[in-house]
């Protein structure tokens, strides 16, 4: 579980540079975000997914992306879905919409097409702000994650 003031910590103790985006306003969807000033290019989102056996993933892609749940259940089973709404408050302690790859405590997988990308805006833990950081920094910071063809 974490929060914008977790997150931030976490980042400020491994000496990673973000910056804190003001979204004016609780956000909630990727257009939000770019309502809000964010180069679209540069979002990513972070989706929880449940997979079998009652366990949960953390997926990232570039917000304007569909994830493809052929490829999902392909990798994890026929049984793979997004976490309802609820799963995600009690998995990660955070709304969707809010939902960071950071400190998550569960498997992180990167889509492929996000390993392109130099600087990204994410979810902060808190839906009235986001993050902005390079995605070196944003790697370091969640330590282990698999690399796959998601979208």
């Amino acid at each position: 579980m974490a929060t914008l003031v977790q997150i931030e910590g976490y980042l400020k103790k491994l000496d990673l540079k973000y910056t804190l985006i003001d979204l004016s306003g609780k956000v909630f969807r990727v257009e939000d975000v770019v309502a809000a000033g964010v180069n679209p290019e540069e979002i990513i989102k972070t989706l929880l997914v449940r997979i079998s056996d009652n366990r949960f993933v953390a997926l990232v892609a570039r917000g304007r992306d569909r994830v493809d749940f052929k490829k999902v259940r392909r990798l994890f089973g026929s049984k793979s879905e997004l976490a309802k709404p609820d799963e995600v408050g009690r998995i990660v302690g955070v709304p969707i919409g809010a939902v960071c790859p950071i400190l998550t405590n569960l498997p992180v997988i990167f889509d492929s097409k996000v390993m392109g990308l130099e600087k990204v805006n994410l979810g902060s833990g808190d839906l009235t702000h986001g993050l902005e950081m390079d995605l070196g920094d944003l790697v370091r910071a969640v330590g282990q994650y698999t690399i796959c063809d998601l979208t």
